[in-house]
């Protein structure tokens, strides 16, 4: 059987566009993101809006108004203070991205198998992998950080014997987020993003404070994709995506990164963005005797962890961007 005699390149496309293939590659990324992949899925982030005018993804937002203490009464007849309403704007400017397949038509006529259709789903399966890495490699960054057990530093985590992620450690993440005022989603829970070695340890964690699973929920809930269920008012996405820092820790120890998060936690652009192209053979003056499939997507995506991007003000006022709506949790994992 001949295989494909053309290697994969990363570079856009601008040859002729072929709706049938193109809608394809979309329809398969749209649904990756619902159904596979856990960072970028809808629900998890927000979505900010590009600029017309600018290269620029924003988000705005309104900061809440400070309250009023013991002090602040209003005296007889006399007017209340006045205050702005302040609109805080977050931007980040987002990257390209492409790849292009290419099949040749020897591939194509000797295969068993229908290499375009085959292509479309793998471009697409990159197209919604890259996104997803895009997103966890940014949350990644955030600096709001605890460490499980003794651990005080990503260097030192696995140099004790109990720095994996176990449920009392989730009752201290989720008391820090509460004391620090961030909002759960809708449902009353917080969210976290946990790989499956973390997750072993999670459900493996046999001391009172021992993971409830899905099934024995106090309420009725839509399970999210990914879920394994919810415990001290967190549900769990298990995703093998989620973070790891190879050998950064100590005696070079794995390093495994939980995200847990409220609403509005990151903001990404939108993953409409993505364009899919297709080049029948002898589509264009490169391909003069029609040798050649040409396949792509492209994609103009970033995203911002709230409160981490380069901030703007409408109103020209100098206001905080606030506290981070995260907590990243820093752990070993059982080697499975």
């Amino acid at each position: 059987m001949a295989t494909n005699t053309r290697a994969t390149i990363d570079a856009g496309s601008s040859n002729a566009y072929s709706a049938l293939i193109t809608e394809l590659v979309s329809q398969q990324a749209q649904e990756n993101l619902r159904n596979r992949l856990v960072h970028a899925m809808p629900g998890n982030y927000t979505s900010g809006r590009f600029q017309k005018g600018s290269n620029e993804i924003r988000y705005a937002r309104y900061p809440d108004l400070t309250p009023l203490g013991v002090a602040d009464t209003l005296t007889e007849a006399g007017a209340p203070a006045e205050y702005d309403l302040t609109i805080t704007t977050e931007s980040f400017v987002p990257k390209q991205y492409g790849k292009v397949l290419k099949i040749s038509d020897l591939a194509q006529l000797d295969s068993p198998h229908d290499l375009i259709a085959i292509a479309s789903e793998r471009l697409a399966r990159a197209a919604t992998e890259s996104m997803d890495n895009i997103i966890r490699d940014v949350v990644a960054q955030g600096t709001n950080v605890m460490y499980a057990g003794d651990a005080s530093a990503r260097a030192n985590v696995g140099t004790g014997s109990n720095d994996n992620l176990t449920g009392l450690t989730i009752k201290k993440a989720v008391a820090k987020l509460k004391a620090a005022n961030v909002p759960t989603f809708a449902d009353g829970f917080y969210r976290a993003i946990i790989h499956p070695g973390v997750e072993f340890d999670l459900l493996t964690d046999t001391s009172a404070n021992g993971f409830l699973e899905a099934t024995k929920y106090t309420k009725s809930l839509d399970l999210l994709n990914g879920e394994i269920g919810a415990y001290a008012g967190v549900r769990f996405l298990v995703s093998p995506n989620a973070k790891v820092f190879t050998g950064a820790g100590g005696g070079s120890a794995d390093v495994h990164s939980t995200f847990l998060f409220g609403p509005d936690a990151y903001i990404v652009g939108d993953s409409q963005t993505l364009q899919s192209y297709f080049v029948a053979p002898g589509g264009d003056h490169s391909d003069p005797i029609a040798q050649v499939a040409t396949l792509g997507f492209k994609m103009r995506f970033g995203a911002i962890l709230r409160g981490e991007g380069t901030t703007g003000e409408f109103d020209g006022s100098n206001t905080s961007t606030g506290q981070p709506r995260y907590l990243r949790i820093e752990s070993t994992a059982t080697a499975l």
